[in-house]
């Protein structure tokens, strides 16, 4: 698809959470951002930091970005142009080269697993709750969300609660996932408190580690049937 045709296509997509990988140099990494006004191939997206300041992106430093809507990702590469400040937020300026390719979102698979996690309520503006990181076992997973069941009773601790941050390990790499809280309840025949967490945010490299994970639990489960 060509970039002037994007927002024809889709025009929700203003608004839309987007990765920012850069793939070699100094700052080789991932970024979180917010794409903010697509005007034909060129696009302006929320400028992202590093530490307490904005990451430094140079003219003419390739990115690509991986633009997330409900039922598709948009992948592009852009070479920066540089920053503009609108109001009181700095936006950082691409030029996308090439086409975009969109890819359609499978159904999550969803396994079971026995993983150990932490998770914590998330208070706004965005901090720990008053109960820290709770102990968790990960019962079961896909690139969607998870379900994780708590020592007794904590449903006190999400009261009124929407989001939480989870820490889990996957291939001897521990990972922060921001997700929003979709259920929370008592188990009686456990005692356990079981929460549903839908991720909100799953940079490439978590996605990676995860569905790799996900693929190994999948066969392993269709071996134990036959």
């Amino acid at each position: 698809m060509e970039a002037s045709k994007l927002l024809e296509s889709n025009p929700q997509i203003i608004g839309s959470k987007t990765d920012i990988s850069i793939h070699s140099g100094l700052y080789k990494g991932e970024y979180p951002s917010r794409l903010e006004n697509v005007e034909g191939s060129v696009w302006k997206l929320g400028h992202p930091f590093l530490g307490g300041g904005l990451l430094p992106l140079y003219k003419g430093v390739e990115v690509i970005l991986s633009v997330k809507t409900e039922g598709s990702v948009y992948r592009a590469v852009g070479s920066v142009l540089g920053t503009v400040r609108e109001g009181s937020v700095v936006l950082l300026v691409l030029q996308i080269v090439g086409e975009i390719d969109k890819i359609q979102r499978r159904q999550f698979v969803r396994v079971s697993c026995l993983l150990d996690g932490k998770v914590a309520p998330l208070l706004e503006p965005p901090r720990l709750g008053n109960v820290g990181w709770l102990h968790s076992t990960i019962t079961d997973i896909s690139l969607g969300g998870v379900r994780v069941s708590i020592p007794g009773r904590q449903g006190a601790a999400f009261d009124g609660i929407s989001r939480a941050i989870l820490r889990v390990s996957v291939e001897n790499c521990g990972y922060y996932i921001p997700c929003k809280v979709a259920m929370a309840r008592f188990v009686d025949e456990t005692e356990n408190t079981d929460l549903g967490l839908a991720f909100e945010l799953l940079p490439s490299v978590v996605e990676k580690a995860l569905g790799r994970f996900v693929r190994h639990q999948e066969l392993s489960s269709r071996g134990e049937r036959r």
